[in-house]
């Protein structure tokens, strides 16, 4: 009896081995990506930034990718009464998913927080030596969504535009997949 058992539990053991040996799976793992974009948006004043959009290699979800980009604005010298001083600066925030429909080919959409931000002095100085006037900011955030489509041309060389609900503007790309 102890012989049966023994026999039955090497020969189950034996035959999941074997069929794991034997697997008959012709898929390959497809190659991570990692795409590194350099990005215009013109929106209320010029922003240029950068994205990273990396894509795993999961067999589950193989066509799934996800970004997160920044971009922003130079200083613009604001004119007030002097002697005051004044300037605004744009940033914005983008984060998303992405999905590959063909080879070159991919589609991403997420959300984007668009900030203004104005900054100005009081034009009240401390009577202190070595005093500095007083800045005061205001900041404003608008949250917004995009769409938008990557394409890869040759081997590496990636173009990408897209539109951006928060800035009301587009969203133009060029980069490198790797």
């Amino acid at each position: 009896m102890i012989r049966l058992l023994l026999a039955s539990l090497i020969a189950c053991c034996s035959v999941n081995a074997m069929a794991n040996d034997f697997s008959l799976e012709t898929e390959t793992k497809p190659a991570p990506v990692m795409a590194i974009t350099l990005d215009y948006i013109p929106a209320t004043e010029d922003m240029y930034g950068i994205t990273f959009a990396p894509r795993h290699y999961d067999r589950d979800y193989a066509n799934w990718g996800y970004y997160i980009g920044y971009a922003q604005s130079q200083k613009e010298d604001v004119y007030v009464e002097p002697p005051g001083e004044a300037y605004t600066k744009d940033s914005l925030w983008r984060f998303g998913l992405s999905y590959t429909l063909t080879t070159d080919l991919s589609i991403y959409g997420g959300a984007a927080a668009y900030t203004t931000e104005f900054s100005s002095t009081t034009n009240i100085v401390p009577y202190v030596v070595g005093a500095e006037p007083v800045w005061e900011t205001d900041k404003d955030t608008t949250w917004g969504a995009e769409i938008g489509l990557r394409y890869v041309i040759g081997k590496h060389f990636m173009i990408g535009a897209g539109y951006n609900s928060a800035t009301e503007s587009a969203v133009i790309s060029i980069g490198y997949s790797m």
